[in-house]
């Protein structure tokens, strides 16, 4: 099922199923005794930019799956509320700390109370049994990179796929790589520029040239200029949530993606070494909110360089991506 992670409720449907829904996430964060901080910070991040609901926590009951299923159900049978709930629970149990079955017991008695896709609890046992290559090929096959291959085969055709396949094997592609240096001399201010400034600030390279990434890394990239993220761990994990806001992909596994990669040390991408512990909860949660009032997929909705001219800031106002708030954070340059 595609969450639409922009879809609204009326007001009494919102603080009823958000209250219900908190209720179930402190449930599951209170399973080991005092909940931890990041999955506190996990539970906040849902409060206060997807639901911002003015409630203390702690005042929240234990609530267990059937009651939760009916209360849900008695204000909005819609699935994608039940679905969003058990994604929360499932990312609150990742953040916890070790899986424990504990946790695992209440993720498959709440999918089956609340009639829902089991799929997120199937990936947290893969975490918990550490079979990190089913995770590894849940996180490619539904999240991100799929769109990305598909908007490239359509805007570009063979030519980029070929491309692509080359800088896999490790080949340079010179027409490719020169296109792109050529965004070095574009206008100042403007978007192209801007994502040429990005590479190479962070010390990296061109679709195209040796090292460089496949072209359709290109697009996640851009949504680093566009949003205003950097890329430290915590950066990436904020740029993956402001995907999540606004792709039309199932927006768990694109924080399942950030959480392999940067927080449970799994490794999702070839490109990135895994890490430990190195996500800011609050900021991914941000993100998805900040991504949320975004107008297109930019992912697989656009091609950059159709963009790529025009002032960055105009770019940004064409896509209704508004002022993030806080600056980026790079990666210091050896």
């Amino acid at each position: 099922m595609v969450i639409n992670v922009q879809a609204t409720l009326p007001d009494d449907q919102r603080q009823a199923i958000g209250k219900a829904g908190l209720a179930a996430l402190m449930t599951m964060a209170r399973l080991r005794g005092t909940p931890s901080a990041k999955a506190m910070a996990a539970i906040r991040g849902v409060r206060d930019h997807l639901l911002h609901l003015d409630l203390a926590l702690e005042t929240l009951p234990d609530i267990d799956p059937e009651a939760l299923a009916a209360r849900v159900n008695g204000v909005n049978p819609d699935p994608q509320w039940r679905e969003r709930i058990l994604r929360g629970m499932t990312l609150v149990a990742l953040f916890d700390g070790t899986p424990t079955q504990q946790q695992l017991d209440l993720l498959e008695r709440t999918a089956q109370s609340l009639n829902v896709d089991p799929g997120p609890v199937r990936t947290f046992q893969q975490v918990m049994e550490h079979q990190s290559w089913l995770v590894r090929l849940d996180v490619a096959r539904r999240g991100f990179i799929p769109q990305a291959f598909k908007a490239m085969w359509r805007q570009e055709g063979l030519s980029a796929a070929l491309a692509s396949a080359r800088v896999l094997l490790g080949q340079e592609d010179r027409a490719m790589a020169e296109r792109y240096r050529q965004l070095r001399s574009y206008p100042e201010g403007s978007f192209g520029l801007a994502y040429a400034n990005f590479i190479d600030s962070n010390g990296f390279q061109f679709p195209g040239e040796h090292g460089g990434p496949p072209p359709p890394v290109m697009h996640h990239d851009c949504c680093h200029v566009l949003g205003g993220y950097g890329t430290t761990p915590a950066e990436e994990g904020a740029v993956l949530g402001f995907q999540a806001g606004f792709e039309k992909v199932d927006p768990f596994y694109l924080l399942m993606f950030a959480l392999a990669e940067f927080e449970l040390g799994i490794g999702a991408s070839p490109f990135v070494p895994a890490g430990r512990g190195q996500l800011d909860v609050d900021r991914i949660f941000a993100g998805l909110e900040h991504g949320s009032h975004v107008s297109v997929d930019l992912l697989a909705g656009i091609d950059p360089w159709d963009h790529f001219a025009a002032p960055l800031e105009q770019v940004r106002q064409r896509f209704n991506v508004l002022p993030r708030g806080r600056a980026p954070e790079e990666l210091p340059q050896a």
